[in-house]
């Protein structure tokens, strides 16, 4: 059976992979935005430029088809943003992260003290620790492996 000093110091790994998790999820998901929205943001401008520039003379067919290729991209570039949220995704790790990263600290408190955890403390911080993991995000997968690849293992007494 494990003591309460050993149950804080695997929850205290796994908080502190999770809140890298977050944190390295959301660095993925605000590149992502990125990825999408500038693009989108250049083939717009230049969308819209050429109509201008083509509205002084009859433009070659392959410049309009050219125009109206890089307008649909524009557009599509544009909805795949909003509709895959990589901003929103990218804010809710980050405020994830930064809950993970305040429980954390809770348990280097707690493992910090002389005085042996009440069951009552262990209970409050499992409670914590679920309610947590229900209202975040998942991580997607290769980020949360390269997260628990570092390692974090507690400095223990007599270790």
């Amino acid at each position: 059976m494990s003591t309460p000093e050993q149950i804080l110091d695997d929850w205290y790994i796994r908080v502190a992979v999770t809140q890298r998790a977050h944190y390295l999820s959301a660095d993925h998901f605000g590149k992502l935005k990125y990825w999408l929205g500038i693009p989108a943001v250049v083939l717009s401008t230049l969308v819209g430029t050429s109509l201008f520039a083509t509205l002084q003379k009859q433009p070659e067919p392959r410049l309009q088809i050219a125009v109206g290729l890089a307008s649909v991209a524009a557009a599509l570039l544009a909805s795949l943003q909003t509709f895959l949220g990589y901003s929103d995704r990218a804010e809710k790790h980050r405020v994830a992260g930064a809950k993970y990263g305040a429980l954390g600290r809770e348990l280097e408190q707690l493992r910090a003290s002389s005085i042996t955890p009440t069951p009552e403390a262990i209970s409050e911080v499992r409670k914590r620790l679920d309610d947590l993991a229900m209202e975040s995000p998942n991580n997607p997968l290769p980020i949360y492996r390269k997260a628990g690849s570092s390692s974090l293992e507690p400095k223990r007494d007599g270790a």
